[in-house]
């Protein structure tokens, strides 16, 4: 037993690193029910779940779990995070770094609800303090410390900050899409606040859609915040092709499709499949759209498709559109390609850089540029 044990811990683990998350998952639980006091177990457990987005789950089975409290509190945290508590999270992130002062990951991700409680002048401090841990520091970090910097005007301290290539991918995408910034943009680190405010500026009356559904979380909160009908779309297995490092099939539910509300209608299937026939059965503009298809490609298929439904007031969020170290690449350029072709006017309204949300809003209904 203790062989076989160790065989499934580490295939799990392999699992694990390989963002194959559905099946460490699968592994985990599997030893749990064998081996239920194998070492390290919960937390690895927890750990899973949650790169699974399977935030709630990590809630529901808390005060069951066994192991380092303060790794499991972390997991905690992040999931209240990701669900958009801000009070609580903040609290249970407060709660780890009372018991780990050094813990440079729970000070940086505890800024996101920080900023969204106290405001910048609660949450830069944290980020600073998580530079200043020992030890190895991500370089996100001074990204995001000098993306803030960079926003607030003080260009000369985020130059300083973002020394290294790594640490300006987020000061070059928001350089790339400052002319459509909008001079009061709102300012979130929480991915629900954003869509929340986005929804809120999506005035037009139309279809609300979401492209990239995986386990629901975002498409839940767009059916709260709607009011309304809403659709989500997704092969539910994972990524049609390589991602930066990552093979085909990153963010595979292995065709499980989520728990939605009963205004949420999900659409399975590749997109190029799915969406025509949709949009034969759904007259009317695009009201409310959110791409989470990470790939240029999908992207790009979403925008093209539904440029006949994009009307002046409709609200597009991007939700990887800078940040990641392959952002000109994918969404973003998605988004060029779409604004050239149709000569699109639109206003960045709203951002968060810690999470790579972009909303924006469409200010003249989309129509071929001259040179098509």
């Amino acid at each position: 037993m203790i062989d076989m044990s160790d065989d499934l811990y580490r295939q799990a683990l392999r699992d694990f690193k390989a963002n194959r998350t559905h099946l460490a998952v699968e592994g985990f639980a599997k030893l749990r029910r064998i081996a239920p006091d194998y070492p390290g177990l919960d937390v690895a457990y927890a750990k899973a779940l949650r790169r699974d987005a399977r935030f709630e789950e990590v809630l529901a089975a808390f005060d069951t779990l066994r192991g380092d409290a303060v790794e499991l509190g972390f997991e905690k945290a992040m999931c209240l995070l990701a669900l958009g508590d801000a009070q609580e999270s903040l609290a249970a992130f407060d709660w780890v770094l009372e018991r780990r002062p050094n813990m440079a990951v729970a000070w940086y991700h505890s800024h996101a609800p920080a900023l969204a409680l106290l405001g910048m002048g609660e949450a830069l401090p944290r980020l600073e303090r998580a530079l200043a841990c020992t030890g190895p520091v991500n370089g996100n970090y001074a990204a995001l410390l000098a993306a803030y910097r960079w926003l607030q005007g003080e260009a000369a301290l985020a130059k300083s900050l973002a020394r290294k290539g790594r640490h300006r991918v987020l000061i070059d995408g928001l350089k790339a899409i400052e002319p459509q910034l909008k001079q009061d943009h709102a300012l979130f680190a929480l991915a629900p606040q954003l869509l929340e405010h986005a929804m809120n500026e999506a005035r037009t009356a139309g279809l609300v859609l979401e492209f990239g559904v995986r386990r629901g979380t975002s498409l839940r909160h767009l059916a709260a915040f709607a009011k309304q009908d809403v659709h989500g779309f997704d092969s539910f297995e994972g990524l049609p092709e390589a991602w930066g490092s990552a093979g085909p099939g990153l963010l595979s539910t292995a065709s499980q499709l989520p728990v939605v509300p009963a205004n949420a209608h999900l659409h399975p299937g590749w997109f190029e499949k799915t969406l025509p026939p949709f949009l034969s059965a759904h007259p009317g503009h695009v009201r409310f759209l959110n791409i989470d298809s990470d790939l240029y490609a999908s992207a790009r298929t979403v925008l093209f498709a539904l440029a006949p439904r994009l009307v002046e007031g409709s609200v597009v969020v991007f939700d990887e559109l800078i940040g990641n170290p392959s952002w000109k690449e994918d969404e973003f350029k998605a988004l060029a390609e779409f604004k050239a072709a149709f000569d699109v006017q639109y206003e960045i309204f709203a951002l968060s850089p810690a999470t790579k949300q972009v909303a924006l809003k469409i200010l003249h209904a989309p129509r071929l540029a001259k040179s098509q």
